[in-house]
């Protein structure tokens, strides 16, 4: 049952390829966890001015001497102090934590657009191996087909020797053919495992076996009308970041603007004076609950000199905005200029594909005509061989054609949508 179960085909469409690779891909796992981190580390502007409060406690000795006023000498006074207390603090005005939510939002969003670029960047990569590994698939097909008809040939020659039609010499020729042609089968059977093991690598699937698996060709892909590309996660992740220099832009002047925060203090002591640590008493009496005490304040920080630190990042920042604008147009530029070579390869495509199409045909007549005058010993071997190479060239020309059409039709819709 295993051997039986190992050696199933199965059928893979290109869609299918990238849903394997999207699940699987150790790189988007990791994206994910990045966006979860950031997403947890957002936190709203209105939290930022929540009052934060602390409870404090003491418990202190001080040793050491003082004056008797009465006396005027120098006595022994040891104190036990102890400090209970709640305190509370809340910004009414603070700048820096007004944007600091502002910037943590745009770190949430630009870790999701990198992740969409990634994968927009994965896709094209499995577009570009699917197609490598389904154009060896196709090509094998050919040659095999081709090789079926090379060894009907090899038999009847070698009928015709054994009746003494013919010479051994001609059956030397088409084994020559034959030999050939299962070379360049087994170099392209070669070649078929090593495109669909690099495809299976890409998507990280250990699963399937080259060997296991068959890829398909949908010739029915329509040519996308549309140019627009402004939805690109690429351009939209450098207008992110532009955004994200305008807040930070912002944000520098916080330090040079005024913080109003307000604050209040609870609280009560005890103090009594000891004669050494082992008459520590904590009989605090009446004292904790007479010595109750309350403080509120309102606090105001204007800063005055700041060395002209901030002004001189915002003038860095404000080149850094120049620098990324250019960036997205350079992005927008490029990946325009990727669509209309991708849109121009189509067109020239299907311009060729008449001509390749005229030629597969005549090529297949010229073999048909060329085998039967074969047969009948009116070429030699090298005729024949010529007629067969030409209806392989042919048809690795037709095939080719409309592979890379459909996988450049593949790209633009991946790059559009």
């Amino acid at each position: 049952m295993p051997t039986w179960a190992f050696s199933q085909t199965k059928v893979l469409t290109l869609d299918e390829c990238i849903q394997l690779g999207l699940e699987n891909k150790l790189d988007f796992k990791i994206e994910q966890l990045k966006v979860l981190r950031m997403k947890k580390a957002k936190r709203s502007t209105a939290s930022r001015f929540l009052p934060q409060i602390n409870a404090y406690g003491s418990h202190r000795y001080l040793f050491g001497s003082s004056i008797d006023p009465a006396s005027n000498t120098r006595v022994s006074s040891n104190i036990q102090s102890d400090n209970l207390g709640i305190e509370g603090s809340l910004n009414l005005f603070n700048f820096n934590e007004l944007w600091e939510s502002k910037l943590s939002n745009d770190d949430f969003l630009i870790a999701q657009q990198n992740k969409a670029v990634i994968e927009r960047e994965f896709i094209l990569q499995v577009i570009q191996k699917y197609y490598d590994a389904l154009a060896a698939q196709e090509w094998q097909k050919v040659i095999e087909g081709q090789l079926v008809n090379s060894k009907q040939q090899l038999e009847r020659i070698q009928k015709e020797v054994e009746d003494g039609a013919k010479p051994e010499s001609d059956e030397q020729d088409i084994q020559v053919v034959v030999i050939q042609e299962k070379k360049l089968l087994l170099q392209t059977q070669q070649e078929e495992a090593n495109q669909k093991l690099s495809l299976m690598q890409l998507i990280n699937n250990q699963d399937l076996l080259p060997d296991n698996i068959t890829l398909v060709f949908n010739k029915a892909i329509a040519v996308p009308n549309t140019l627009e590309i402004q939805n690109h996660p690429a351009i939209q992740l450098e207008k992110l970041r532009l955004g994200k220099m305008e807040h930070e832009y912002t944000q520098l002047l916080g330090p040079v603007l005024p913080r109003v925060s307000l604050s209040y203090d609870y609280g009560t002591f005890y103090s009594n004076k000891i004669k050494d640590i082992f008459d520590t008493s904590l009989q605090f009496g009446s004292q904790l609950r007479n010595n109750k005490n309350q403080f509120l304040g309102l606090n105001l920080s204007i800063p005055i000199f700041s060395r002209g630190d901030r002004l001189q990042a915002r003038r860095l920042k404000k080149m850094e905005f120049l620098e990324q604008e250019q960036l997205i147009s350079k992005t927008t530029l490029d990946l325009n200029n990727k669509l209309q070579l991708e849109r121009q390869k189509i067109k020239q495509f299907d311009e060729l594909q008449p001509s390749l199409i005229v030629h597969m045909n005549f090529a297949e007549k010229s073999l048909e005509t060329t085998q039967t005058k074969f047969e009948f010993g009116r070429v030699d071997i090298s005729a024949y061989n010529a007629a067969k190479n030409q209806v392989l060239n042919a048809s690795y020309d037709y095939l080719k054609n409309q592979l890379y059409k459909a996988m450049s039709i593949n790209i633009m819709e991946t790059m559009i949508e």
